[in-house]
């Protein structure tokens, strides 16, 4: 779908181009003239964590404080678009009467940078590279770490966090995963399109955790993924 077809489903008088509930909507790729300009822009409070999240959370991750209607919102500095913050809110309409765009559903994480939402829409496959970082660096975090950033060009704090998340999932699920990867099992398997495996123990023992810390993922941002997922956060990015 085009992207003035999509600019014209959007809510009327929307700060962020929204589809309203009913109109079709289906994940949109972007060209280099969006995702470069994402990439570009500079965040004045990124968020790193400090620790590993998976240490101590047994697969399960803290209540959302601010609701299950929770989103991320950029709030540009100045004038222009270059300079931005992120900021946490309870709902859409809240963050749009702060004068914030809405960049993804759930609060803002590790991810939630327009560089990396910039670096999700040029690189479609993400969990192909992260694996291959992993497996070939045998998950020793610092070498995962720099290997994603320099496959993908993920910022710091997500790449990280993306690094915490295949450590632990080649720690619960090594031995589905190894079979999964010989055997070239594809993602989604037929007739339903479940998961696989591999992807189904990494959403058992990390996909929780990796979405409330990383905030951003690419369905919570509505973006095409290699991994069909049941449900995509309905959005546009025009905002760049």
């Amino acid at each position: 779908m085009a992207l003035a077809v999509c600019l014209a489903l959007s809510v009327a008088g929307r700060l962020t181009s929204i589809p309203p509930p009913g109109a079709p909507f289906s994940p949109m790729t972007y060209n280099s003239t969006v995702y470069d300009a994402f990439a570009a822009k500079s965040c004045l409070n990124p968020i790193r964590l400090e620790t590993n999240p998976f240490a101590k959370s047994n697969g399960t991750a803290p209540h959302p404080p601010l609701g299950p209607d929770a989103v991320c919102g950029v709030k540009y500095a100045g004038g222009g678009r270059r300079d931005y913050r992120l900021v946490s809110y309870e709902s859409i309409e809240a963050a749009e009467a702060d004068g914030s765009f809405v960049t993804h559903g759930t609060q803002c994480g590790a991810c939630s940078t327009l560089h990396d939402l910039g670096m999700f829409m040029k690189y479609p496959d993400l969990t192909f590279a992260v694996q291959q970082c992993s497996w070939n660096n045998f998950a020793i975090i610092d070498q995962v770490t720099e290997c994603i950033r320099e496959a993908v060009g993920l910022s710091l704090p997500c790449a990280e966090m993306f690094s915490w998340d295949s450590f632990n999932s080649l720690f619960k699920c090594m031995d589905i995963c190894v079979l999964d990867m010989l055997e070239g099992t594809p993602n989604n398997l037929p007739p339903d399109n479940r998961l696989n495996d591999c992807l189904q123990c990494d959403e058992d023992h990390s996909g929780a955790v990796f979405r409330y810390y990383a905030g951003r993922s690419r369905p919570s941002s509505g973006l095409n993924c290699s991994v069909i997922r049941p449900q995509v956060f309905r959005i546009i990015h025009d905002y760049y």
